[in-house]
Formats: C-alpha cells, sequence, structure tokens
C-alpha cells in the first residue's frame, strides 16, 4: 500500500471520480494522499454554474474550489490548487515548474495522472504530458522519460516507486 500518494488532475473534480476509491484506500490504511488540481474546470466543466444570473469567472472558481476541497477533505487528502485555466490547459515554463516543486518537496510514492490520449477532452492529455515533463525536472537526478505503460526505476531518491495513469 502507498504511503504518500499524489494525484493530478486537469480540473478540480478529476481526481474524485478517476482516483477516489485509489486515495480513500491509501488514507484508511494511514497513507498520506495529496490532489493537485491543476485548474478549476471553470470554462469546461462547469456549465450549470454559467446558468446562473450573473455569474462571475471569479465566483465559479469560488465554488469549484469549495467543491473539491470538501472532496479531499472526506477523503483525507489535501488539495494543492494551481488554477492554470482550462479549455485549453496551458502549460508554459513557471506552471511546470510549479508542478515540479509538488512533487519534490511532496515525495510521492506514487503519482496517479490522466493518460496520454483522451479523445474527449484534450486538457487531460496536457496534463498527462506536463505531469510527465516535472516528474523528471522534479528529481536531483536527472531521470528517464516513462509513460503509462512503464514505471521508472526506484533507484533514485525523490521519485515514485509507481507511476499509473488514468483515463
Amino acid at each position: 500500500m502507498s504511503r504518500r500518494m499524489l494525484v493530478v488532475g486537469a480540473h478540480s473534480a478529476d481526481f474524485v471520480w478517476r482516483a477516489g476509491g485509489a486515495i480513500a484506500a491509501t488514507t484508511a490504511n494511514g497513507g498520506v494522499a495529496r490532489v493537485v488540481a491543476l485548474s478549476y474546470g471553470e470554462r469546461g466543466e462547469s456549465g450549470e454554474l454559467w446558468k446562473e444570473p450573473g455569474q462571475t469567472l471569479e465566483r465559479v472558481k469560488e465554488i469549484r474550489h469549495g467543491e473539491a476541497e470538501r472532496a479531499a477533505a472526506a477523503l483525507d487528502a489535501d488539495l494543492v490548487a494551481l488554477d492554470l485555466g482550462d479549455y485549453p490547459l496551458e502549460i508554459d515554463r513557471e506552471a511546470l515548474m510549479r508542478i515540479a516543486d509538488v512533487i519534490r518537496e511532496f515525495e510521492p510514492d506514487v503519482l496517479l495522472t490522466h493518460t496520454d490520449k483522451d479523445p474527449f477532452n484534450p486538457d487531460h492529455a496536457e496534463a498527462f504530458f506536463a505531469v510527465e515533463r516535472a516528474r523528471s525536472r522534479s528529481s536531483r537526478r536527472r531521470s528517464s522519460s516513462c509513460s503509462s505503460r512503464t514505471s521508472p526505476s526506484s533507484a533514485t531518491s525523490r521519485r515514485p516507486r509507481s507511476w499509473t495513469s488514468r483515463p
């Protein structure tokens, strides 16, 4: 069982239905879980909120943050919201380094994210590639590339022993 699980989602609600069970199992067995939301899904995944009269972008983000915070708390996980925007999710150098910093500081045993292909939501594949690049930059040693089908070596400290992606 993982002792330290990091879950990175493109949008603030992705972790709940993509990794909620894994997070719950980790924390129920004494592990620690942290969730990183790259965006709030404020443009592409908040359609109902935009139907409210007078709705604003900041209010949608506030609502989505509260939802994600409550969901993470219910799973005994911490939430880190990076607020990078969505539709499209664009990861620049600064954002990439923020993700790498979270990985380096948290030192996960397991790192979960999206797969490299998602025909329905390009933000998910963008998140995968950003996490892959950030993971390689988070280690003090130069690390090898990995994809959703390979696991990195556990020989280098500060790198997850498992690399898993979820659609």
